[in-house]
């Protein structure tokens, strides 16, 4: 063996070098949309399994790489497929357009040794930071191209006061996601303020976040997910719903991990790609204390349910004609929701209470598991 062989293999022996080489082993490929689903170039189902990390590019802007590592680092661990980052934003941070432009091949290139996707947000903002739209749009969306891991929303609440009012416009987020190369996935934003903003390869949606029902409205919202699925056969996202804080803020923050937990597996159940947000990730902070306990339960949704039940058979509330449950008890629960395949199903019922279920003709219970505020059920039909 040679001197120089001999210095590679004990470069490779040292933990942290190994660490690097499985690391850099890990590889990603551009995704595909089929029907309401993205796919792997393999043509297997992706999970999108993300998380909010809006400042992730300002610091590989900042040449703090160790930092974005450790993040992108963290975020594997946990298998988390995405990290939704702005390209350009003030108030919380300090990003410019062309600062941003310039730093995200690196990011690109960082996540990818993770295997993580990048949804790179081109406008946030714009009301304050001086911006040309086009430039901005088409730039990130060529930059995107050359790389397989990322995807591109146009803006981030496109009707926001933050935002110019030309982002407001649907159509002209349209106009400027046609300048963007065909095989970038690209939504608009999100779509809850105007059918105009579906008009994307895929869509986003901030699930409204309501308070109601002691706090667990924001989570049978997600239910609604379902009409969009069904109106545009598109992949839809569950891109920013309310955010898990320190402390509870009515409409804006939830501090309790069992409705994270919830709205996880109703997410999943509706057939939507999931964003975990909360208020660290504005600063692309790990999730420390009750922002970390809220992700954790969040996190546990994909291992209570198959890998990929998004695309598997069809999403019902419960008690709609041709579904499991035929009926249950209204006053001891919020809501009692399944999704079904020909032979197999699972029901989710939200509420402390036990929900009663009647199930239709030949299905019966196989799996019940009590979960805080929830019931899971899992339930199998006979073919015979």
């Amino acid at each position: 063996m040679t001197f120089a062989c001999c210095i590679a293999a004990t470069a490779a022996c040292r933990p942290e070098a190994a660490q690097e080489n499985a690391v850099a082993a890990r590889s990603v490929a551009p995704l595909q949309i089929s029907g309401t689903a993205f796919q792997t170039a393999e043509h297997r189902p992706f999970q999108w399994r993300g998380i909010t990390a809006f400042r992730l590019l300002d610091h590989v802007a900042d040449h703090q790489d160790s930092r974005v590592n450790e993040y992108l680092a963290w975020a594997a661990r946990q298998k988390l497929t995405v990290v939704r980052v702005l390209a350009m934003a003030g108030a919380f941070m300090n990003l410019n357009p062309e600062e941003g432009r310039a730093a995200l091949p690196r990011l690109l290139e960082l996540a990818a040794r993770h295997g993580i996707y990048v949804e790179v947000v081109a406008l946030a903002g714009t009301r304050d930071i001086p911006v040309d739209l086009a430039t901005q749009v088409s730039a990130i969306g060529r930059i995107v191209s050359e790389h397989p891991n990322g995807l591109l929303e146009v803006a981030n609440e496109p009707v926001h006061p933050s935002q110019a009012p030309d982002v407001h416009k649907a159509e002209v987020l349209a106009r400027l996601a046609s300048q963007v190369p065909k095989r970038v996935p690209v939504s608009l934003g999100s779509v809850e303020r105007g059918d105009g903003f579906a008009n994307g390869s895929y869509i986003t949606w901030h699930v409204p976040r309501d308070d109601r029902f002691g706090g667990w409205g924001h989570v049978l919202a997600i239910a609604e997910g379902a009409r969009f699925l069904q109106r545009w056969r598109k992949p839809v996202i569950s891109d920013e719903p309310i955010g898990a804080g320190p402390k509870y803020e009515p409409g804006r923050r939830d501090d309790v991990p069992a409705r994270f937990r919830a709205a996880a597996l109703l997410t999943r159940l509706v057939g939507l790609g999931a964003t975990f947000h909360y208020e660290g990730g504005l600063q692309a902070t790990i999730p420390a204390g009750r922002e970390l306990e809220c992700f954790n339960a969040w996190n546990e949704a994909w291992t209570l349910l198959p890998r990929d039940i998004e695309q598997q058979g069809s999403f019902r509330t419960a008690g709609e004609a041709g579904g499991i449950v035929e009926s249950y008890d209204k006053n001891a629960v919020l809501g009692v929701y399944e999704r079904s395949t020909n032979d197999r199903g699972w029901i989710l019922s939200v509420g402390e209470g036990d929900p009663r279920l009647r199930l239709a003709a030949g299905w019966r219970e196989t799996r019940s598991q009590v979960l805080e505020g929830a019931y899971l059920i899992s339930v199998t039909r006979s073919t015979k």
